[in-house]
């Protein structure tokens, strides 16, 4: 029964590819099962750590991500904590924070959305992650997507580079905390994952690109 009802939850993914995304009882749909698929696996599947549930909730996110739904993006971004981004224009590094995907535009005035298909194939690997290699082709130590239960964020602290003022440098270091699992996908970006109350969410995304100028 509990197997029957998480793959339910991917089933209303699939079904609203098919239609419109900006039906609300969809989406109300889908973040009820979201909601519920850390409690169901919690009675008797696998841990939160373990990689299987993760890629269920990951291939969600991924299909929300290319095909540019953005009312199923904004399932995965916390309601009340927000979704920061992290890009660089020019020399200046830059968090800033959404409440939904359509906040973020970038000096061109360009959404972050959809994501290329191609580039968000592969399921997370449990492995080590990449470091950055700038000599090497693919701008990493190894190429593919990987994900590891690691809180990198916290301990690289990139936001004290970011000229943050006080207020929100609290902010960005108390929500860090929560970070999960850390995924980099070496044809991206770099996501960070939270596990909060019971549900995953997208806290933070880091969308420079490795070695540029």
């Amino acid at each position: 029964m509990k197997i029957i009802k998480i793959l339910s939850f991917f089933l209303v993914v699939i079904i609203s590819s098919c239609g419109s995304f900006e039906n609300k009882v969809v989406v109300e749909e889908l973040i009820s099962k979201r909601d519920s698929l850390k409690r169901e696996l919690q009675e008797g599947l696998k841990p939160s750590s373990d990689i299987k549930q993760f890629n269920w909730v990951y291939s969600a996110f991924a299909h929300a991500a290319v095909t540019g739904n953005e009312s199923l993006f904004n399932v995965f971004v916390h309601p009340k904590r927000g979704l920061w981004i992290i890009h660089q224009d020019g020399a200046m590094l830059n968090f800033t924070k959404v409440m939904n995907i359509s906040g973020y535009k970038n000096m061109q005035g360009k959404g972050l959305l959809p994501f290329d298909r191609d580039a968000m194939n592969d399921a997370p690997k449990n492995e080590v992650l990449p470091v950055i290699d700038c000599d090497s082709k693919t701008l990493y130590s190894k190429e593919g997507c990987f994900s590891q239960m690691k809180n990198y964020f916290v301990e690289d602290k990139i936001w004290k580079n970011a000229g943050l003022d006080a207020v929100l440098d609290r902010e960005v270091a108390e929500y860090a905390f929560t970070i999960t699992r850390t995924v980099v996908n070496t044809k991206n970006y770099k996501y960070y994952f939270s596990l909060i109350e019971g549900s995953w969410y997208l806290t933070f995304i880091d969308i420079r690109r490795p070695c540029a100028a």
